[in-house]
């Protein structure tokens, strides 16, 4: 049987005097209580299945008490994973300078599929940043796509680092990775990051859909995430989709007090919650779609 291969007994133990729990509540369904007193005086060290038992009785995740045996600071593999996740809200160019550093620290000293992704995914962002050309970035993605392309199944993390990557692909390699990722995010309903990954993937098919020029299908997705952001209170993606919306009955030929009603609205949440850097951007999107006429209407009502 596989046991963990540090001593964790003492700082259980703390754990579980400060929860006012009993050596007896703690070792239920999991071992006896005279082993389990073994296991806090760090005399024997458990399997992982008796480890995870134990950490359910104390009301504890594995991510949890790892945290808390680092001194409540993440090391190593978790905290490339945590900067990794800032960048889907922070890719300004030192953060992935920062970030393509300590990934390349790691494997340094460490072979791992996933933090030489993340090292792949900032050079083509650091490359695409500097170059303003996607033809250098992209076969850094390509990289990261060609490994999990052979994979039967996704999980969260391969969905995350492919939602970095996506734009670098043609469409129809794009649009199949969001409309695989959607599905199988549906087998994490219950995890709150597979929520958000959901939003993103969306939204980014959404944009496809437009580039694309395929309005009639964006218009059913926008239709959909607007529901899901509303359901979830996701106010800043709901804002982006109206303006979004907007942009797609525009090109659907629908009538003016429409289509210019959705890109106000959206606006007018973004200006709520003061997004103010998310309203620039949508301008220019705006900008980017319309034609010259309905651009300046709704430029002078922002």
């Amino acid at each position: 049987m596989t046991h963990i291969r540090q001593s964790f007994g003492k700082e259980f133990k703390k754990i579980r005097e400060n929860k006012g729990y009993t050596q007896q509540y703690v070792a239920k369904e999991a071992m006896a209580r005279s082993t389990y007193t073994k296991f806090e005086s760090d005399s024997i060290v458990p399997t992982i299945t008796k480890y995870f038992q134990i950490l359910n009785n104390l009301d504890m995740t594995h991510e949890e008490f790892n945290y808390i045996h680092n001194h409540y600071q993440l090391k190593g593999k978790d905290a490339i994973l945590y900067q990794f996740k800032t960048m889907a809200v922070n890719n300004d160019l030192n953060t992935l300078m920062n970030i393509r550093e300590t990934t390349k620290n790691y494997l340094n000293e460490h072979e791992d599929n996933v933090v030489q992704d993340i090292f792949y995914i900032c050079d083509a962002l650091i490359t695409l940043s500097k170059t303003n050309d996607l033809s250098q970035a992209a076969p850094y993605a390509e990289k990261v796509w060609h490994r999990i392309a052979q994979l039967d199944k996704w999980y969260l993390i391969e969905l995350r680092l492919l939602n970095n990557i996506l734009f670098f692909f043609n469409f129809d390699t794009s649009h199949f990775i969001s409309k695989r990722a959607l599905i199988e995010l549906e087998h994490y309903k219950h995890f709150h990051e597979a929520i958000e990954l959901k939003l993103a993937y969306s939204m980014n098919l959404i944009y496809l859909l437009m580039e694309n020029h395929n309005y009639q299908q964006a218009l059913e997705k926008s239709d959909s995430l607007i529901r899901l952001s509303k359901e979830k209170g996701r106010y800043r993606i709901l804002g982006v989709v109206y303006v979004r919306k907007g942009i797609i009955l525009t090109k659907l030929k629908k009538s003016t007090t429409e289509t210019e009603g959705w890109i106000q609205k959206g606006f007018n949440l973004l200006e709520a919650i003061e997004d103010l850097s998310l309203i620039e951007e949508l301008k220019k999107e705006v900008l980017y779609y319309m034609n010259a006429h309905t651009k300046d209407l709704i430029i002078k009502s922002t």
